[in-house]
């Protein structure tokens, strides 16, 4: 959608050595933007300055909807992880349709033109083409609610991706590319090695198979050296799990100082907010596509079932059923004949079958 940016002031000035920059302001007297001009990192930044003016641009359009959606009790009431998520939605919903106006989305075709919207996203990301929809048909539902607009074009529409990811897992690459980085034949970096604080996060995923809240919650007194203990948000089941020699090893050498939590952001503060954000751009630097961190859960399936341990403890520990660990088992572990047999002979000596 093309629209002039209103009120962006540009300035041209002669610079010392010769030449002439030129400049953009939010407005006049406003802040400088430092993004390429007509980008749309351009645009988000002014989406983004000029949102909490009291003349806010754009009124009666989409950016309007957005700018009381975040006052509202529909989203500061959100927990600040989920807000989180909803941000990064949000700026590309604002980018993208900030200047539609309340007519235009209610009008018969608004629908076709975010559904197109949506599909272009799902080429490459399925899973952030459906988090930015949900997001979008919320802020919607708010604008019909408050009567900002005639009609929600969003209703009932199907997700893109697939709703269950338990067969997905970090390869051994992507954990060695995460953690180590990666050169290239002449010794220079092609990948540099993610933050000290998101490989320990990695660690602890792959090592524990538990759910990013409860790890960003988890403390230091969860971990005796030998095994950690927790209790579990979504089951409510209490946990104690043994601890790798890998793990061990780790987290044995993480200078804890007087950090409270194990995961702690790079100013060794517990993560309050950022997490998401920080670990997707780690990612994305790591060229990992596909993967997200709550796929390092059946990552841990495999890493377990590896190392000697049960479907059935696997199961206790992880918080999957049986089924579904063992799903994650014969798609992802069957290097050999020898892996196969022991899924099955362990399934015979389960429920008494012979030969």
């Amino acid at each position: 959608m093309k629209v002039d940016l209103v009120g962006v002031h540009c300035v041209k000035k002669k610079l010392a050595k010769g030449g002439v920059a030129t400049y953009y302001y939010a407005w006049r007297g406003g802040p400088r933007m430092t993004s390429e001009f007509n980008s749309v990192e351009f645009v988000a930044e002014y989406v983004r300055l000029t949102r909490e003016r009291p003349d806010a641009p754009f009124q009666g359009c989409m950016a309007q909807i957005i700018r009381d959606y975040l006052k509202s009790p529909a989203y500061t009431g959100l927990k600040a992880s989920t807000r989180e998520g909803y941000d990064f939605a949000i700026k590309a919903i604002e980018t993208s349709f900030f200047a539609m106006t309340a007519k235009e989305i209610s009008a018969t075709g608004s629908r076709t033109l975010f559904m197109q919207w949506r599909d272009e996203i799902a080429q490459k990301h399925p899973r952030k083409a459906d988090l930015y929809m949900s997001v979008l048909k919320r802020i919607l539902w708010f604008g019909l609610d408050r009567e900002m607009i005639e009609r929600h074009p969003l209703e009932r529409v199907e997700k893109v991706s697939d709703s269950s990811r338990r067969d997905v897992i970090w390869t051994d690459e992507d954990i060695q590319t995460f953690r180590y980085g990666k050169k290239d034949k002449d010794g220079k970096w092609e990948i540099k090695p993610a933050a000290e604080p998101l490989v320990r996060a990695l660690m602890l995923a792959i090592w524990t198979g538990q759910r990013q809240g409860d790890l960003l919650k988890l403390t230091w007194k969860a971990y005796d050296g030998h095994s950690i203990y927790l209790r579990q948000s979504k089951t409510g089941a209490h946990v104690r799990m043994k601890v790798s020699e890998e793990l061990k090893s780790y987290l044995d050498g993480v200078p804890r100082g007087n950090s409270v939590t194990i995961l702690t952001n790079g100013q060794g503060q517990p993560w309050a907010t950022g997490f998401k954000s920080s670990w997707r751009k780690a990612v994305e630097k790591a060229k990992i596509e596909g993967k997200t961190f709550h796929d390092l859960r059946g990552t841990f399936v495999t890493l377990a079932y590896r190392n000697g341990a049960s479907i059935k403890e696997i199961a206790e520990v992880s918080g999957h059923s049986e089924k579904d660990a063992e799903g994650i088992i014969r798609k992802h572990y069957l290097v050999s004949s020898a892996a196969v047999e022991s899924i099955e002979n362990r399934q015979k000596r389960f429920t008494g079958e012979t030969g």
